[in-house]
């Protein structure tokens, strides 16, 4: 039997202790695999990403934003919210996958048609050139590989077997990077740079849906019933991902209409570096959401227990880099990009808190999903379609006007901000005292505490010393959430030493599920 030790005395374990054990430590063993698995592919996409604004320059690099982040908004309608369906259902009955996967693939093989000829008439409607419209039926191509290899990774995910997986991604990441480097080295037109990634995402969707079928048993069969079946369950998730690509995406296209290829080229660099603090995310919704799941089986209880030690987790290791962001916007635009790229500093100040906020929306939207308000969040999310577009029309023309260069990027900036807040603010309401404890608060007052001290002190030092005040913000924050106990750091370590205990309390039957 398992016990803990409470003094002197071993207590046994309760079923429902012994339950959250292994649930816990088979997320954080699955963390880390795929965090491993994250930390080098990353490495490998910051090389080629981060260098190539500066080899393309503002107005190349602008053309190829752009024609990336139309194809993405286009074929997001082939995601049919299935992926989301599959963590929250697979999770718990694996075998149900074999009813509707053939039909889901025939289907977005059907609709990848229609969706081709609607981007012709867009970009020719658009006046678009003729480089710009053969890069995004090239990006195209690569979001079809990428929406199957999301499904696949979700089936893996599901069933808990991500080391196959977490190989497969870094060796597809070299292959996207010789890519590039080839297209740089040779001087090959934009329309390579879209052909390195579809090669790289075909053979990923290839081999991970190869993986998937030996992994689940999965049977390719065509059942219409079960197809609609799954659609129905999948509509509020469908709905919510179609609207959070469409306002994440749409002010790009905006902008390249209302401005020029420059602004959005400044403001795309702005958006690449300031995704830098969301490189948790996949993590979220591989890891989390199957331990929420089975956690939301087990009670309700559990499962916001288990969603506000999350939340305060992925608080205290994005508040920092966000802030340090957005006080060093000019140094870090200008480190990675060059001079050229300078008008991109105002856009990253304002998106450094932004994925903050994504962070919450999503911890949220998880949990939520979990509590069966999956059609609310529908809701929430498809008027970001309406916010987005809206503030992104009111707020580009003036503040080209009187901000210049990467005015632009720094209204479209604004507008995902503004976006955000409105999205999630709903979503915090709904969770209400179930997410909002005394100890999550009391870490959030503390943060929050922290970085309006950062900021002041950035303000009053800035111009005596320059860049050499970011160590300085730094070292203030950190020791100031040490010594106000925001950050607990005794917990975090507990989490890792639970993980270490489970692997060995588990044996070969850890990963089942329960």
């Amino acid at each position: 039997m398992t016990t803990s030790q409470v003094g002197l005395e071993a207590v046994p374990e309760s079923g429902e202790d012994q339950w959250r054990k292994r649930e816990i430590g088979l997320a954080v063993r699955n963390a880390a695999k795929l965090g491993g698995s994250l930390a080098v592919t990353w490495g490998i996409g910051l090389v080629v990403r981060l260098y190539l604004p500066r080899f393309l320059g503002p107005e190349r690099f602008g053309m190829l934003s752009f024609a990336e982040a139309f194809s993405t908004t286009a074929f997001v309608l082939l995601g049919l919210g299935v992926d989301t369906y599959v963590r929250k259902e697979v999770s718990v009955r694996p075998g149900h996958a074999s009813d509707f996967i053939g039909s889901v693939v025939l289907l977005r093989m059907a609709l990848a048609v229609l969706v081709f000829a609607g981007m012709e008439g867009v970009l020719s409607a658009t006046q678009r050139s003729e480089e710009v419209r053969e890069l995004a039926r090239i990006y195209g191509l690569a979001q079809l590989f990428v929406i199957g290899s999301t499904t696949s990774a979700g089936l893996l995910h599901a069933k808990g077997n991500v080391n196959e997986m977490s190989l497969l991604t870094i060796g597809t990441k070299l292959v996207w990077g010789f890519g590039v480097a080839i297209a740089m080295i040779m001087g090959l037109g934009l329309w390579a740079y879209g052909a390195a990634l579809a090669l790289s995402e075909g053979l990923k969707s290839t081999l991970l849906f190869g993986y998937a079928r030996r992994h689940l048993g999965l049977r390719m069969r065509l059942d219409g019933k079960a197809l609609l079946s799954v659609l129905g369950a999948s509509a509020p998730f469908y709905i919510s991902g179609l609207s959070t690509t469409i306002y994440n995406k749409i002010d790009v296209s905006i902008l390249a209409v209302r401005a020029n290829d420059h602004e959005v080229g400044w403001y795309s660099a702005a958006t690449t570096l300031a995704g830098l603090t969301l490189l948790l995310t996949p993590l979220i919704s591989w890891v989390m959401m199957p331990l929420f799941a089975r956690a939301a089986a087990q009670s309700a209880d559990e499962l916001c227990s288990m969603v506000r030690r999350a939340l305060e987790l992925i608080l205290t290791l994005t508040i920092p880099v966000a802030l340090m962001m957005a006080l060093g916007s000019e140094l870090w635009i200008d480190v990675v990009f060059g001079e050229a790229f300078a008008p991109s500093a105002l856009a990253l100040r304002v998106l450094a808190p932004v994925f903050v906020v994504m962070y919450i929306s999503i911890v949220c939207w998880c949990a939520l999903t979990m509590l069966n308000r999956t059609w609310t969040l529908a809701a929430i999310f498809a008027s970001g379609i309406l916010v987005s577009p809206v503030l992104n029309l009111l707020l580009i023309g003036p503040a080209l006007q009187h901000l210049g260069n990467g005015g632009g990027g720094a209204a479209c900036a604004t507008a995902t901000l503004g976006t955000e807040l409105c999205v999630v603010t709903p979503m915090l309401l709904m969770m209400g005292r179930r997410l909002a404890d005394r100890r999550l608060l009391g870490m959030l007052g503390k943060t929050l505490l922290g970085v309006l001290l950062v900021v002041v002190f950035d303000a009053l030092v800035r111009e005596s010393l320059g860049a050499l005040r970011l160590p300085l913000d730094l070292a203030l924050y950190c020791g100031f959430v040490l010594a106000t106990r925001a950050v607990n750091v005794k917990e975090l370590v507990a989490w890792v030493r639970l993980s270490w205990r489970s692997r060995h309390d588990q044996g070969p039957e850890r990963e089942a599920t329960p």
